[in-house]
């Protein structure tokens, strides 16, 4: 089937971002939605159920639900390129509502170091249980076989295809799925090439097949699309003068790395939260008024600040809190100063954040660097704000650093 438009279902707000950001570069106008009420004719319109987390009936519902407001577009099923959440549950309701033949999974994102060999996820060529994913204080990932994790949560036989079936080219591969018996497909991929096969061979299956993976697929899916992109890319929000604030609530080392890079290069200040002794209590009735305070001193800087709770210490009785009394901080700082934009990196401090807001949804302008996409906040109390979002373990160690020099410049890769 191609269509002239495109409807991305996504399980947090970080991935769904990061699965459009590349159909924006390409000029196909593109919205995240966070407000369901949200009207949008948007070439390529992405859904958040933000139900990484929930529980399995929580998610399964809200999954059937976004899928059924994209009616009429071509749905992609965007899950997490280490296998985090409820992907089983949830693929299998997009199949049901769907009524496809087929669901083609491939999560593998070779730009961020995510391949599929022998049905195994590999982070930078080690299995993805045996990083530091598998420690993951909210979501371990304890399966690195994708199939066998898929059997887990879903009634449906899971099959495989190799690298080489997809290297035989678009027809060969789409009759060998069309042919197996599985209901479930999973791919091998080991470089981008390998993704855009697959696309090809979707668009021969008219339809019949659900796709289902991360940013790296979803940077293919122009393929499935009638509608030829804008030439040029869509016109990014306008300048605003200060500063960036930095937002990283994720205990990835990827993201520590790149604090200490943007720290190290362009002097940003890193306010450490030690959530650990905040309540949410404390919050709601001012207790964290010091915070405040020194995060006015380091931005007298002139050099921005970064919020983190990255090197704190985890506990996991705040694992929900922590974003609420984060998003609750960043309010009380942006009312204080103007700044030219936020960065936002974790999936539940992005959602937290935008929700505190009153962010209705996020217009996407393009990527700062693959996975790493740029947009501007869309209704609440920061309309027209600059906006970059990242997943904890995406983007090469300038990642921030490029994100700041596009929030305060104003220009992307």
């Amino acid at each position: 089937m191609t269509a002239q438009t495109l409807g991305i279902v996504a399980d947090d707000l970080t991935g769904a971002m990061d699965s459009s950001g590349y159909f924006a570069s390409l000029g196909f106008s593109t919205v995240v939605i966070l407000d369901p009420g949200f009207p949008s004719t948007a070439d390529v319109m992405v859904i958040t159920t933000n139900s990484r987390a929930e529980d399995p009936g929580t998610a399964r519902e809200r999954v059937r639900q976004a899928v059924r407001s994209l009616a009429g577009r071509v749905i992609y099923k965007k899950i997490d390129s280490t296998l985090r959440g409820n992907i089983g549950v949830e693929l299998e309701v997009a199949i049901e509502e769907l009524a496809g033949e087929k669901a083609v999974v491939a999560p593998a994102f070779p730009a961020v170091g995510r391949t599929t060999v022998a049905g195994m996820l590999l982070v930078n060529g080690v299995a993805v249980t045996e990083t530091q994913f598998a420690n993951d204080p909210i979501l371990p990932v304890k399966e690195s076989h994708i199939p066998s994790l898929l059997e887990q949560s879903t009634k449906r036989q899971v099959g495989c295809v190799s690298v080489e079936d997809i290297e035989a080219g678009p027809e060969s591969l789409y009759r060998k799925i069309s042919e197996m018996p599985q209901d479930i497909v999973v791919c091998d991929v080991t470089a981008q090439t390998h993704l855009t096969g697959i696309a090809q061979a979707a668009a021969l299956a008219k339809g019949s097949w659900l796709l289902c993976g991360s940013g790296g697929l979803a940077r293919e899916l122009h393929l499935l699309l009638t509608k030829v992109a804008k030439a040029g890319r869509v016109k990014s929000a306008s300048l605003s003068s200060g500063p960036a604030l930095v937002v990283v609530g994720t205990r990835n080392q990827v993201a520590a790395n790149q604090l200490l890079k943007a720290r190290d290069e362009l002097g940003l200040p890193i306010l450490n939260l030690a959530v650990e002794h905040l309540s949410r209590e404390d919050v709601l009735s001012g207790k964290f008024g010091s915070i405040l305070e020194e995060a006015d001193s380091l931005l007298d800087q002139g050099k921005g600040l970064a919020l983190s709770s990255t090197f704190s210490q985890y506990v996991p009785a705040s694992k929900h809190t922590i974003p609420v009394l984060m998003a609750e901080i960043v309010t009380g700082i942006l009312a204080s100063r103007k700044f030219a934009g936020l960065f936002l990196s974790g999936g539940d401090i992005a959602v937290e954040v935008c929700r505190r807001l009153s962010v209705s949804a996020i217009r996407v302008h393009g990527e700062v660097e693959p996975g790493v996409p740029a947009g501007e906040l869309i209704g609440g109390q920061r309309q027209g704000m600059r906006v970059v979002t990242k997943a904890g373990g995406f983007g090469t160690e300038e990642a921030l650093v490029k994100s700041i020099l596009y929030l305060e410049k104003g220009h992307l890769a």
